[in-house]
């Protein structure tokens, strides 16, 4: 329906967003400059910010442009877990074989991130996801899993991607050892008035649609509603083009943007 009225060859502000057509924003830019650092630092990295804003997008799209007979990614979304299905976890991702005792799967973790390393000559790169609920016993796990030679090297990239407040979790002296480890740290910014803008002609593009099809003083709306967050953006911008859509409204108005906002 929206398609057809809007004249579009696809539905816009999708997830399904291909990494190479992500809008270049200078949030996603900066986290690329800080991504490549620990690239060739490797060690852990923390990577925070409010859900919605594009972290896990604009991660998934680094990678995905990294030379794959130089590394190796292993994504790990699920983090509500016990220190033994942890490392099941790990160890399943690393090919390892099933053990039931959790030191044999330390080990098992351990051999294989030395085993890319020293023989495959890839770089690991662990991705954590939602590293906010991680338990307190998986947590302190991390510096030990880390430890190579006596803490004298670093064969791996392991990035924590969490909301706000897993940053000041690790602020906590509960924490200290694993806050210590971290080498860099970058919180996601939202978007601003003018990139939310941006942001919403660059997604009609994609899709051919035109931009003229919201108002200026409907994507003012729309960043004054989602505060410039992309996840809202997206559901705030899809469900107004189905009201538009319903209502055979070739412009999209402020009005539209608060009447759809009122239903999400």
């Amino acid at each position: 329906m929206i398609e057809t009225f809007y004249r579009l060859s696809n539905m816009p502000f999708g997830k399904d967003i291909r990494p190479d057509d992500l809008l270049e924003t200078p949030g996603r830019a900066e986290l690329d400059h800080r991504l490549e650092y620990m690239r060739r630092r490797r060690g852990l990295m923390l990577l925070t910010g409010e859900p919605g804003t594009g972290k896990t997008a604009a991660v998934r799209a680094f990678v995905q442009r990294l030379n794959p007979t130089a590394h190796k990614i292993f994504y790990v979304p699920l983090s509500t877990v016990t220190p033994l299905d942890f490392y099941h976890l790990l160890n399943l991702e690393f090919g390892g074989q099933p053990s039931i005792r959790k030191s044999t799967l330390f080990k098992n973790v351990q051999r294989a991130i030395r085993d890319w390393t020293e023989n495959a000559k890839k770089t690991p790169i662990l991705i954590l996801d939602e590293a906010q609920a991680l338990p307190h016993k998986t947590l302190v796990e991390l510096p030990i899993l880390l430890n190579f030679k006596m803490d004298s090297v670093d064969p791996a990239l392991m990035l924590l991607i969490g909301h706000p407040r897993f940053a000041a979790q690790l602020n906590s002296p509960l924490f200290r050892n694993i806050n210590q480890r971290v080498l860099l740290r970058y919180e996601m910014p939202t978007l601003d008035e003018e990139q939310t803008r941006a942001y919403v002609a660059h997604h009609l593009a994609l899709v051919g649609g035109k931009p003229e099809i919201f108002s200026d003083a409907a994507l003012l709306a729309v960043y004054k509603t989602t505060a410039g967050v992309c996840r809202q953006i997206n559901n705030l911008c899809s469900a107004a083009l189905t009201l538009g859509a319903l209502e055979q409204k070739e412009t999209l108005t402020e009005e539209e943007i608060y009447r759809a906002s009122a239903e999400l």
